[in-house]
């Protein structure tokens, strides 16, 4: 099998494009949807930072969804026009309703792009569009490339997609590919023993299973606390605010990054 078939099996679609990188795929997604929309929803937070700063290169109209710390409430979706893109996994930390959302949107006849980077390796909800990024600290970590897929067909200027050629080992590819799903398991496994030792904490979507762990501060004697806890178990960790997770004072705890 090719790496290019395990990726139709997995999104359910027939038609996919390798390109150089997760974010040339996001571009190639919006310019898709550019010929059926002018406009673009994107989430208020944990999301990826292209999906602010690509509409405007592409002329398109972006509007922010209010979320719960990244999730999408699929009944509070009224778009009646538009595409939206968001991640399969808010921030990494919580999994989003693909197929609620997914349902939603074709009901209103609207474009769903679902970024399936956190989750890829696992079988997907089928969207009207997937990208995915093979990049460093992804399930599939080949350190280059991404893909795009939809049964509509992916027809670009050749230029643009001479720019955006794959260009890495495909067999190296479709291993890293197989082995995602173990990975995925493993940090599930190491945020849910995160999740009680911190439990006196106010860990954010405690109960939606993930990858990472955000935990929020309300002062900086718990904040240090949080840090100390991640410096003893040698656990890489960022401070939000930051959009690509949540907007609250809190830490990321990056249990993707582990090895």
């Amino acid at each position: 099998m090719k790496a290019i078939d395990k990726l139709k099996e997995l999104t359910g679609h027939e038609n996919v494009l390798l390109v150089n990188s997760g974010n040339g795929a996001i571009f190639l997604a919006l310019l898709l949807a550019k010929e059926k929309h002018n406009q673009i929803y994107i989430p208020d937070q944990g999301g990826w930072l292209s999906y602010q700063t690509f509409p405007k290169l592409l002329s398109l109209k972006a509007f922010e969804i209010k979320t719960d710390h990244g999730l999408i409430n699929p009944n509070q979706l009224d778009a009646k026009e538009g595409a939206l893109i968001a991640q399969s996994m808010a921030g990494y930390f919580a999994e989003q309703s693909i197929n609620e959302i997914q349902k939603k949107f074709f009901k209103n006849n609207c474009l769903f792009i679902q970024d399936a980077s956190p989750n890829l390796g696992e079988k997907l909800v089928k969207t009207d569009i997937t990208v995915g990024s093979f990049g460093k600290w992804k399930p599939v970590e080949l350190g280059y490339g991404g893909f795009i897929s939809s049964d509509m067909e992916l027809e670009f200027d050749k230029q643009l997609l001479k720019m955006l050629k794959f260009q890495g080992d495909q067999e190296l590819l479709l291993r890293k590919i197989d082995q995602a799903p173990e990975r995925i398991t493993s940090w599930k496994q190491t945020q849910s023993k995160i999740k009680k030792d911190l439990k006196s904490f106010n860990i954010i979507h405690k109960d939606i299973p993930g990858s990472n762990v955000i935990v929020k501060f309300d002062n900086e004697s718990e904040k240090e606390e949080i840090i100390k806890y991640c410096t003893t178990n040698k656990y890489e960790y960022t401070i939000c605010p930051r959009y690509i997770w949540v907007l609250d004072n809190a830490i990321s705890i990056e249990v993707k990054r582990l090895r």
